[in-house]
């Protein structure tokens, strides 16, 4: 959304980097978690490496800034993997709910799964290779 031409006086964003053409504030960070249902798991396999997603049926959120290349950081350093989604959408209620329903891979905030890794609901798949982490940033038009 174009926050002056709709005339709106802020927004929250997420992203990895605050938007240069407006004034932001960060307000917190989110890490995107990697996960699956169990059911999910136990149907198509537990992956390994990151690489190994590109054998998966993946959800894809299509407002990531890398789109289909997702980007991990793991013990031999940065790694990337490109996936093929069996599904797109632009909401990440929807990528949550498609993982809770088994059908494929997520990488979605912790503020958005948390509750769901807690109950065991998903599953944190490859751990040891820790997604881009987020900002979450108010931001307006100008400083007034």
């Amino acid at each position: 959304m174009d926050l002056v031409e709709e005339g709106y006086d802020v927004a929250v964003r997420i992203s990895s980097l605050p938007s240069s053409t407006l004034v932001s504030r960060k307000l917190a960070s989110t890490r995107t978690l990697l996960c699956a249902s169990e059911g999910y798991l136990k149907k198509h396999g537990v992956q390994r490496r990151p690489a190994d997603l590109a054998r998966h049926r993946v959800i894809s959120y299509t407002y990531l800034a890398t789109q289909d290349e997702w980007r991990f950081t793991g013990p031999n350093g940065a790694e990337s993997a490109r996936i093929n989604a069996s599904i797109h959408t632009n909401n990440g209620d929807t990528c949550r709910r498609a993982a809770l329903d088994h059908q494929g891979i997520v990488l979605q905030p912790d503020f958005l799964v948390g509750e769901d890794l807690r109950r065991g609901a998903l599953i944190e798949l490859m751990p040891e290779y820790r997604a881009t982490e987020l900002g979450i940033y108010a931001v307006y038009p100008s400083r007034k």
